[in-house]
């Protein structure tokens, strides 16, 4: 088990990846091996790996009591995802991956992310019809937050070696969109265990990654910032507040 302490409590992981904030546990949704199958890079190399195990966990609309009126207001969704330190055969362990639907001027809904424990880095592509425009690669560590900007599709790789904690804050007016990852069999690039990118054969000539070193910055942490400047992040609604400026 490990203890986290951030402005809305004290968050304690289960070694199953059940979640616990201030002695309440939360319920949360769980992904396996199962449900990612179909984005795994090599899916003969996790043969030994039971179907059923739990590779990453995720709470989606915590706030506390004093706090549950603003996020309603501005509607938006504090999630909290643990992600287990796993290999997926030749891969690390990743999410399923999704982009967002359109919110305005056909701009689509962005997406804060903050690491609160271990290494992620984040895949972001962005799509025209079947063909993907532009290639991103985003290493964030603990404490450091990181803007899915509007038009980007993103999977999340944990790269630390450790168990991996984030925070995300999300418009709560849509539903993410998970058919183009599956069908593609995951995202433009597979980042394997070894450090190598491969580039994913479904797609047909994606562009050349290239590094995001840029993040969003915090005063303390999402949650807190949020909370204490509400209209700070009207972004998640609306997108053309921010457009392509981290990128």
């Amino acid at each position: 088990m490990i203890q986290i302490k951030k402005s809305f409590g004290v968050l304690h992981v289960s070694n199953d990846l059940s979640i616990s904030v201030n002695g309440s546990r939360l319920p949360p949704s769980f992904r396996t091996l199962e449900d990612l199958i179909p984005v795994i890079y090599d899916v003969d190399s996790v043969r030994d790996l039971p179907r059923s195990a739990v590779l990453y966990s995720m709470y989606r609309g915590f706030s506390l009591d004093t706090h549950s009126t603003i996020f309603k207001k501005k509607k938006v969704r504090f999630d909290i995802t643990v992600m287990a330190d796993i290999r997926l055969g030749k891969e690390l362990n990743k999410t399923l991956g999704h982009y967002h639907p359109p919110a305005e001027d056909s701009l689509s809904y962005p997406e804060l992310y903050q690491v609160i424990h271990g290494e992620a880095t984040y895949l972001l592509q962005k799509k025209s019809g079947e063909e993907i425009l532009d290639f991103a690669i985003a290493k964030v560590r603990a404490d450091e937050a990181i803007l899915i900007p509007p038009g980007y599709g993103h999977v999340t790789v944990n790269s630390g070696g450790s168990l991996l904690v984030m925070v995300n804050l999300v418009s709560d007016t849509f539903q993410s969109i998970y058919d183009d990852y599956i069908k593609n069999r995951g995202a433009a690039y597979y980042i394997l265990a070894d450090g190598s990118i491969v580039p994913n054969r479904c797609y047909k000539s994606p562009p050349p990654p290239r590094y995001l070193s840029k993040k969003f910055p915090i005063s303390k942490d999402l949650y807190s910032d949020f909370t204490s400047c509400p209209s700070c992040f009207d972004f998640l609604n609306r997108p053309s507040l921010v457009a392509d400026e981290f990128l």
